[in-house]
């Protein structure tokens, strides 16, 4: 084969078939998935900066002037960072739940999709509201025991839970495993329970 028969190969070979395969799709929803975790986590990784750049300062909090009581700011400040990071634990989430399910949908609404791609994009597509349903039941359960706060996060087959405490006890770590257990049928040695 010489160089012109190649070229000529390469120029007369249809794309649109390869474009339309299974394999392709998959490839491209889990490369983007995959690129829209690396940015947000990029994003949310970069230092705050605040106006007279201290660490323990977060712009929009109030803190008392003259009060005598040492330490209350720093207790203060630390449980603002905690809460801080539930609420950015959740719009993570939620961002890149969003950024999928537009990948899928795109692929459900492409008219030159094969049919078992667009059959995929739709069942990952109940999947993940299956999966958001499940969540906020296991949150909401979880916070109905005591817990201050908590995040759950579904991925397949497990679980991560983060709960906002000081010291779990086995028996509410017990709970815990009881109530993921009873909403998604993921079993105990499958979650993965993380104190903050």
């Amino acid at each position: 084969m010489d160089i012109k028969e190649i070229g000529k190969k390469i120029k007369e070979y249809d794309y649109k078939k390869l474009l339309n395969t299974k394999a392709f799709l998959i490839v491209g929803c889990i490369t983007l998935i995959g690129i829209a975790i690396l940015v947000s986590t990029l994003v949310n990784s970069k230092p705050q900066e605040t106006a007279n750049n201290e660490s323990t300062k977060i712009l929009g909090n109030t803190v008392l002037v003259d009060n005598n009581v040492s330490g209350e700011e720093e207790t203060v400040n630390e449980e603002n960072g905690v809460d801080d990071f539930f609420v950015m634990t959740v719009m993570n989430r939620q961002s890149v739940r969003d950024e999928a399910l537009e990948v899928l949908q795109q692929i459900a609404d492409n008219p030159e999709a094969l049919p078992d791609a667009k059959e995929k994009a739709l069942a990952d597509i109940a999947a993940i509201a299956h999966n958001i349903t499940i969540e906020g039941n296991i949150e909401t359960l979880i916070k109905s025991k005591g817990f201050e706060n908590c995040v759950a996060i579904i991925s397949g087959d497990k679980c991560s839970i983060i709960v906002k405490s000081k010291g779990l006890l086995p028996g509410e770590l017990a709970q815990i495993l009881d109530i993921v257990y009873q909403q998604s049928n993921i079993l105990p040695e499958n979650v993965t329970v993380i104190e903050k």
